[in-house]
């Protein structure tokens, strides 16, 4: 039981509570569920949440014309089934296992109970839900838009196959089946989505809080370089593109912007100002925080609203600061952390969002936490990986840039083989005489991770001779 408690700890529906978990947990019943089997339909009334200690769940619904539609696959530690809990109403869609599972669920009666000794934990758990509730209705409009498309087609593959019997019906069931691919990726992308959202979210909420609570600095020698600094900076005009509010916003003067060194992922190091603290444009009224590159995403009327009423929604439980002057090191990870959290669930280029987990990763450099920047840097690995794969890059630079940052970020994390493939690919680029300095380093580097190679092969053939 200790062991499903500190498991309650760390999932978001439970950790803020700030109440004893001991009698929620001795209200928790064991079960086992073979692979492909359904827990509950659609429809079917619901009384109860579970929780996966292992096994996969698919959720997933039907369409008018019978079609199954992922929404989301969970695994080990994610929950479903929550909100019955609060109205014990009709469940909204369907839980299969894709896999022999064990579960812990908890009946409604028994939650009710444990709020009536906890009320205080009413209001967290009210809160939670409505943050997964809005992410729900994000995929039911997917689901719905999706349904919609597949009756159309259905009808037209009627109509079809009563004048060409044979070949139309086939040409409709492809068309069915793409359908049902997209939205399945779209459907695993947004649980994937919330689940990191609700992750985040608990990033940066713990980041502010550290900051606010960390020991207080001797103020006079921040006053003077605080002065110093903001004779280095000016007053950017812009407008938010989720509210229309217009403020300004500090950017650093391009003549005191003098660098000392860079290293082989391109993060630099400044003299006086660095401009990376102030790349970030953060709303005063609505905390939307994006740079340039994101300025230029278009975003639909609902995405705008969605984006908005979730940061209405996380503003309300934490200050948003004044980023509009001198920024400190703190402030300037907190910018970045924004934006990524301004972007969840939206469309966002993989490209892009390896860039942003790199420039943390640096920002983190610069604070010496080697454990924060190892975490970032894995987190720009996976990102531009797939966007290297995913994406077109009719910028040769950009290509190049990719390959190479690939190269030394596998590098960075130890994976050699990986690296020594981009940097090789780097190499082997035809337009590699236009970028000599980008030529150079790959050089240098394929040097060190070939020496690398050379090590390791060495260490394993004398393992191998000590075992035997």
């Amino acid at each position: 039981m200790d062991a499903l408690e500190s498991i309650l700890k760390k999932i978001s529906f439970f950790q803020n509570l700030n109440c004893p978990l001991q009698d929620l947990v001795k209200k928790m019943h064991l079960e086992r569920f073979e692979e492909n089997t359904d827990i509950f339909s659609e429809g079917d009334q619901g009384s109860s949440l579970y929780l996966i200690i292992s096994g996969r769940v698919l959720i997933y619904s039907k369409s008018s014309t019978g079609q199954e539609m992922a929404i989301q696959t969970l695994e080990p530690s994610d929950i479903f089934g929550e909100m019955s809990l609060l109205d014990g109403g009709y469940r909204s869609a369907c839980a299969r296992t894709l896999e022999k599972s064990i579960v812990f669920s908890l009946e409604r009666k028994d939650f009710l109970e444990f709020l009536d000794n906890n009320p205080k934990a009413a209001v967290t758990i009210i809160e939670t839900l409505s943050k997964r509730l809005r992410q729900s209705n994000i995929r039911n409009k997917i689901l719905i838009e999706t349904n919609r498309k597949l009756s159309t087609q259905n009808n037209d593959q009627k109509q079809s196959a009563g004048n060409t019997p044979g070949q139309a019906t086939d040409e409709q069931q492809e068309q069915l089946a793409e359908e049902k691919k997209e939205y399945s990726i779209k459907a695993d992308r947004a649980g994937m989505e919330e689940r990191e959202e609700s992750g985040f979210a608990g990033v940066l909420e713990q980041h502010l809080y550290e900051v606010e609570h960390s020991a207080e600095e001797d103020e006079k020698p921040r006053v003077k370089k605080d002065t110093d600094l903001r004779e280095m900076l000016y007053n950017k005009k812009v407008v938010c593109p989720i509210c229309n509010s217009k403020f300004e916003s500090p950017k650093a003067l391009s003549k005191y912007v003098q660098t000392t060194k860079m290293d082989y992922d391109f993060c630099q190091y400044y003299k006086n100002i660095n401009p990376l603290f102030y790349e970030m444009i953060v709303c005063p009224i609505c905390g939307f925080t994006f740079n340039e590159e994101i300025l230029g995403m278009r975003l639909k009327k609902e995405q705008s609203e969605e984006i908005k009423s979730r940061l209405m929604t996380f503003w309300q439980e934490n200050k948003l600061k004044d980023y509009s002057g001198v920024r400190t090191l703190e402030e300037a990870i907190e910018t970045f952390l924004l934006a990524i959290y301004s972007l969840q669930g939206r469309p966002v280029k993989k490209s892009l969002m390896g860039m942003l987990f790199l420039k943390i990763a640096w920002l983190y450099r610069f604070k010496h936490e080697k454990v924060q920047e190892r975490k970032y840097i894995e987190k720009a690995l996976t990102s531009l990986s797939i966007a290297f794969e995913s994406e077109d890059f009719s910028n040769v630079r950009s290509e190049i840039n990719t390959a190479y940052l690939l190269g030394v970020l596998n590098m960075n994390s130890g994976n050699y083989r990986e690296a020594a493939k981009w940097l090789d690919r780097v190499l082997r680029h035809p337009s590699k005489s236009m970028f000599p300095m980008v030529i150079n380093q790959t050089r240098e580097l394929w040097s060190d991770v070939r020496q690398k190679l050379r090590e390791g092969k060495e260490q394993k053939k004398l393992n191998e001779d000590v075992s035997e």
